[in-house]
């Protein structure tokens, strides 16, 4: 009777062992969520990624490994103490929609998954002015343009729109005294520059005095007048 009763009593033994091993290997699931922090968005916007990382009782994750891929960007970065994670993307992005996709990992957790959806809006129509309307100025490897600064971002980043082309400049508007807050969104008022453009690629921008001083020229004098502009262009700092 007593081997009997032992036998029970270590085979009893055996059983919670093997189900306290067992728990050990217990994976719990992420509960996850990403959006962007505001959309729509302008195309001239910096796109704000933000989400939470919690268990299936709410409470917080913090240091899960976060992987997000939108657009043609794909990072990494993980959750503070409260569970959330945020993205500051360093580039605008072209208009259109974009899927978001959020993959979240931990130890001792399912991979946890999330999606949402970023709209960035298309730049508006541009219409010139006749007191500064023209055509591209060719002359030699230059092409000269009028172009509208029609957005300021940061203070010291603006996109100019000129031909058929939309193009971001850093650090160069503030050269011609043009103000920050002559860019928020609620104004109306768009300055001028002219945009020299050199051997069909690179890119810099003069006051637009410069463009109505070359159109004025004859052809030889025209194209020294705009090499040497351009071979004494100072870059912004």
């Amino acid at each position: 009777m007593k081997i009997i009763l032992a036998g029970i009593i270590l085979g009893m033994l055996l059983v919670f062992s093997n189900i306290h091993v067992s728990e050990s290997y217990l994976q719990y699931n992420l509960l996850v969520t990403v959006k962007p922090q505001t959309t729509p968005i302008k195309d001239t916007d910096f796109p704000v990624i933000i989400g939470t990382v919690t268990d299936e009782a709410s409470k917080p994750i913090e240091g899960a490994h976060v992987k997000i891929t939108f657009a043609k960007e794909v990072v990494t970065t993980t959750t503070d103490q409260f569970g959330n994670f945020k993205y500051d993307s360093v580039l605008p992005i072209l208009s259109g929609y974009y899927m978001i996709n959020a993959v979240v990992t931990k130890d001792g957790y399912n991979t946890g998954l999330a999606s949402s959806t970023l709209m960035v809006n298309a730049p508006p129509t541009i219409t010139y002015s006749r007191a500064i309307s023209g055509d591209p100025i060719v002359s030699g490897n230059y092409t000269v343009y009028l172009g509208k600064v029609t957005d300021w971002n940061l203070e010291t980043t603006c996109f100019v729109k000129f031909g058929d082309q939309f193009k971001r400049f850093l650090k160069t508007c503030d050269l011609y005294n043009l103000a920050p807050a002559d860019f928020q969104t609620d104004t109306s008022v768009i300055h001028s520059v002219a945009v020299f453009q050199h051997n069909g690629t690179d890119y810099r921008l003069f006051s637009v005095s410069d463009y109505f001083t070359a159109l004025a020229l004859n052809d030889t004098v025209q194209f020294r007048y705009i090499d040497n502009a351009w071979g004494n262009y100072t870059a912004p700092k």
